[in-house]
């Protein structure tokens, strides 16, 4: 034991022996640093410190952990209302994970507002849109049910077995509008863009791989009843993470980001991390990085990426998600306002998807006067531009006579609006051709580092928190 200390100490020290000390003002060591504290982030840092005894550290540029759950409080109430996570599919055990962070959970049942349907580049009401029937629908689901279970091995949890370029299926890369007017799928597409679709700034060009992973297996069978969705029973997503966040004290390194680092495939890794509270540098000498966070340029900018890792990452491009909670008294009480092209009267289902950027809908929230907004959008969508869409789409339904306006007039009140995040990365199908799946999966263990999050599986959080299961046990093996 003595010995294998000895050598890591001397491998760490070779490492960070270029670091510049002057701005140190403390080093931690722990087995694992984990950037990113969102779902994959923070359930990894419970899974590896509880069930692993393994000592972690988690790097958060919020200023708490929860990633996308987006949940806003109201200050005069205390309710919660989620505009990012909205439930949790009860997989694999997910309500004990829960349990253990003494957050009760009940079943998720929520009431169902009337729905208005809208086209909000022009903001009139469409008065001759007949949505899919509930039988039309649910036929069309269990067909696509069955065609994803098919997909099952190579898709879940994780791209493990993905087949070599000449053997990926045909369906799989078929634009997902091909593949839904192959299988006759039309009657589910307004489902799949309501439910999770809308994260998908093009929902119907993506490659169909890209949709299933984003509408699982998990989230058909939740909605045809075959599984069952639950949520704290505070309402309040966030709970989850402040309980996370109370398990792990000082290891979680909140509004914190990584300046600096160096990693090496057998010294480990070594971290400059700065506070942008305190201004202070915090240096974390870790055997191994878990990187939780999208890939993306920005976010692995100071990561040192070598050729190959910039090869691939750079095939990746994403989807930009803004999510808020709004209100005006304008907005009709116990009602949703759904954003449907005017082409999709009268029942032209593959048209009723809104294109890019939009707001997805005016979804109000049971027993309130407060509305979810989602602006949706390439990944150079900014959250001003969002913020912009969803202002510009409450102004078209009042002009439009969808909405009336007060006397006097009042303005569009954002009570939160924040980034959802990157989401929905996906490759080219060339990119897919030429093998993209297999050096992604590369990657995994390479220079001591290892990967999770969506980017690396499925979009569902629980249905996540499987893959990266399969992940911690490879990256503790490695630890080993």
């Amino acid at each position: 034991m003595l010995l294998s200390t000895l050598l890591w100490s001397s491998a760490a020290a070779t490492v960070h022996a270029s670091i510049d000390s002057v701005r140190i003002v403390r080093t931690i060591h722990k087995d694992v640093a984990i950037v990113g504290g969102g779902g994959s982030g923070a359930y990894s840092a419970v899974r590896l410190r509880e069930d692993y005894g393994v000592s972690v550290v988690v790097i958060e540029k919020e200023i708490m952990l929860g990633g996308h759950v987006n949940t806003w409080v109201d200050p005069a109430t205390g309710r919660g209302y989620d505009a990012g996570v909205q439930n949790y599919i009860d997989l694999a055990n997910a309500t004990a994970f829960f349990a253990r962070l003494n957050v009760t959970t009940q079943a998720n049942v929520r009431a169902s507002p009337a729905q208005v349907y809208a086209d909000f580049t022009t903001g009139v009401e469409l008065t001759n849109y007949s949505p899919p029937a509930a039988a039309d629908r649910t036929d069309a689901l269990k067909r696509y049910l069955a065609l994803a279970e098919q997909y099952l091995p190579v898709m879940e949890p994780g791209w493990w077995t993905f087949p070599e370029p000449v053997d990926i299926p045909a369906d799989l890369l078929l634009p997902f509008r091909d593949f839904v007017i192959k299988h006759n799928l039309t009657a589910g597409v307004p489902q799949i863009f309501a439910t999770t679709g809308f994260g998908i700034h093009d929902l119907l060009g993506s490659l169909t791989m890209w949709v299933m992973r984003s509408f699982n297996i998990d989230m058909v069978r939740t909605l045809l009843g075959i599984d069952a969705a639950f949520v704290p029973a505070s309402r309040k997503n966030q709970d989850l993470y402040d309980a996370i966040q109370r398990l792990l004290g000082s290891n979680a390194l909140l509004s914190s980001t990584v300046t600096k680092a160096e990693r090496s495939e057998k010294g480990g890794v070594v971290l400059e991390v700065r506070s942008s509270v305190t201004g202070k540098t915090t240096r974390i000498v870790a055997k191994k990085l878990l990187f939780t966070a999208p890939p993306t340029n920005a976010n692995m900018v100071p990561f040192d990426l070598d050729s190959i890792e910039k090869s691939v990452f750079g095939d990746f491009s994403y989807s930009a998600t803004y999510v808020g909670v709004v209100s005006h008294p304008s907005l009709p009480a116990n009602t949703s306002i759904l954003n449907t092209p005017v082409a999709a009267q009268p029942a032209n289902w593959l048209e009723a998807i809104p294109k890019a950027p939009f707001n997805t809908r005016f979804d109000n929230y049971p027993n309130s006067s407060y509305y979810r907004v989602i602006a949706v959008g390439d990944q150079t969508y900014t959250e001003s531009q969002a913020r912009q869409t969803i202002i510009e789409s409450f102004d078209k339904l009042m002009a439009g006579g969808t909405i009336t306006q007060t006397s006097p007039p009042e303005p569009l009140k954002f009570l939160s609006f924040e980034p959802h995040g990157l989401v929905s990365a996906y490759a080219s199908r060339e990119a897919l051709e030429s093998g993209f799946i297999q050096r992604l999966n590369g990657l995994q263990g390479r220079r001591s580092t290892w990967y999770t999050g969506a980017a690396w599986s499925v979009h569902i959080s629980t249905s996540l928190w499987v893959f990266t299961d399969t992940l911690l046990l490879k990256l503790v093996a490695s630890l080993r």
